[in-house]
């Protein structure tokens, strides 16, 4: 996903901030483009502001988990949004926020329209960690969200769906949601915001205004009023979709509909210099994507490996199980539901050479290995070792399996970057028994009832295609932790609020 960030000069003599998230952004993709010269706004940007091709995300490489740590800035260990699909222990059932249509259809399509709408902001979302947009209201400023998945803030405001779709789920889809002060979700949130924008746009041919068009007007609406919010994250989702099916290869025509997009945020300015002057931009992706081999090959079939154990399926309540899998794509959690089964299904997992990492809690750390092999390793916080980012490890086995290499006392990372913060993040997002596993490059899993994107483009998975996305920044040289993070982001933007005398 891309988020980019803008800033006006306000009557407190700080710019205005917008950040646009389009989701799935890659930088190879990015400067291939640059190079052919198809996309003029991005290209200014980067030339007018600061470049980092390899921004790192957090894992799983999912919107939800991702967008959680981008609005707090903390890995999943403390946000407690495990992925896009989890097992919730104490509700006994799947957590899914709408991951394709059929899984949605199995597991209930008004439980999961209420995952998304609700439940992932107003319960999921720890009370113990605070929202970039709870932090600037809390100081005064001014925020807006513009479709984006996660955006709890200090005001509540009220949803209301079609009346058909209000039939079909029992009326049980209406009620309040908690936001920044201008938020818009599709069409659904009530204000007058979301009804300045043309109907054309908002159709159900238009997903009900979660698109690109949409959220672009939204955007200049506030931009050409008077009264511009201080801060403004603008979600993208078109070009994930395109991505997905045309594979990360051969997408360069979505990008080009982005770049078009924000043209069109830079013009409201009067001109494109002017807007740097006004304004401070940001623009990242929140994943990247992975292409998948064109045939059943490249999928892996959880349902048919794990055949030894009896697996919950979507739609099923929880019984006599020994487990439950749910699949993030390129990465899947499971949940031993008996004690004395976890080794079973590692040795079994262990089994498929196709399976990239297979990891599980242990004590206070993590055990690592890979599929088909008999290397392990062991890390847990704190030690004698400093990764490249100052956290401190232990580590005890082969480093080889997270690719990483140590010199003089310091961790460097390779096919996996930031893999030890960021593995820790997901396996400790609950306090149950689970195990992580990742696909190798060009494979994904698989289980019945889950979306397939053989030929496309997938993601999910702790390696680099997934992880490393670009960060772009304009209008200011206010300094960010480097080697720059996703979870970096948020205390940088807080940083640009207190800066006296902004630079143009």
């Amino acid at each position: 996903m891309l988020h980019i960030l803008t800033c006006y000069e306000g009557q407190d003599g700080m710019k205005k901030v917008i950040l646009l998230l389009v989701d799935s952004l890659m930088p190879h993709l990015l400067e291939s483009c640059i190079q052919k010269k198809s996309i003029p706004a991005l290209q200014f940007l980067k030339e007018r502001g600061r470049y980092w091709p390899e921004f790192v995300t957090v894992f799983p490489t999912m919107t939800a988990s991702v967008d959680s740590s981008l609005l707090t800035g903390v890995y999943p260990n403390v946000h407690r949004v495990p992925g896009i699909i989890w097992f919730h222990p104490q509700e006994q059932r799947v957590i899914d926020y709408w991951n394709g249509w059929r899984c949605a259809w199995k597991l209930g399509l008004t439980a999961c329209t209420r995952n998304v709408l609700y439940h992932l902001n107003e319960n999921h979302l720890s009370e113990g960690v605070t929202t970039l947009f709870e932090e600037l209201e809390d100081r005064g400023k001014k925020t807006a969200s513009i479709n984006a998945l996660v955006h709890r803030g200090r005001k509540k405001h009220r949803i209301k769906f079609p009346f058909l779709l209000n039939v079909l789920s029992g009326f049980r889809l209406n009620g309040e949601i908690s936001g920044p002060e201008i938020l818009t979700f599709g069409t659904l949130a009530q204000n007058n915001l979301n009804r300045a924008i043309p109907r054309y746009l908002k159709g159900w041919r238009k997903f009900c205004g979660f698109n690109d068009s949409y959220a672009v007007q939204a955007a200049k609406t506030l931009i050409l009023s008077k009264d511009q919010p201080d801060f403004m994250l603008v979600y993208l989702p078109d070009n994930d979709h395109e991505v997905h099916k045309k594979n990360p290869d051969h997408a360069e025509r979505s990008l080009i509909r982005v770049d078009r997009h924000i043209q069109e945020l830079l013009n409201a300015f009067g001109s494109w210099e002017e807007a740097i002057v006004q304004c401070v931009f940001i623009i990242i992706g929140d994943h990247g994507q992975t292409r998948i081999g064109p045939n059943k090959e490249y999928t892996i079939n959880l349902d048919h490996l794990l055949r030894p154990f009896r697996v919950l399926q979507l739609g099923e309540e929880v019984g006599d199980h020994d487990l439950v899998v749910c699949n993030n794509e390129r990465s899947a959690y499971l949940y031993p539901l008996k004690k004395g089964k976890q080794e079973e299904m590692v040795q079994q997992l262990m089994t498929e050479e196709r399976i990239d990492l297979i990891a599980w809690k242990k004590d206070r750390g993590v055990v690592v290995k890979q599929g088909g092999s008999r290397g392990e390793l062991y890390f847990a916080p704190g030690g004698s070792h400093v990764d490249i980012y100052g956290s401190k490890w232990t580590i005890v086995g082969e480093p080889a399996v997270l690719d990483l290499r140590v010199h003089q006392g310091t961790i460097h990372y390779g096919d996996y970057p930031d893999a030890l913060s960021r593995l820790f993040g997901a396996l400790y997002s609950q306090e149950i028994p689970m195990i992580v596993i990742t696909a190798r490059p060009r494979y994904e899993f698989f289980c019945r009832y889950y979306p397939k994107h053989l030929n496309g483009g997938c993601h999910g998975s702790l390696h680099k295609y997934d992880s490393l996305i670009p960060l772009m920044i304009a209008g200011t040289e206010h300094p960010i932790n480097e080697p720059p993070r996703l979870i970096d982001l948020k205390p940088f933007i807080l940083g640009l609020f207190e800066t006296v005398s902004p630079m143009g």
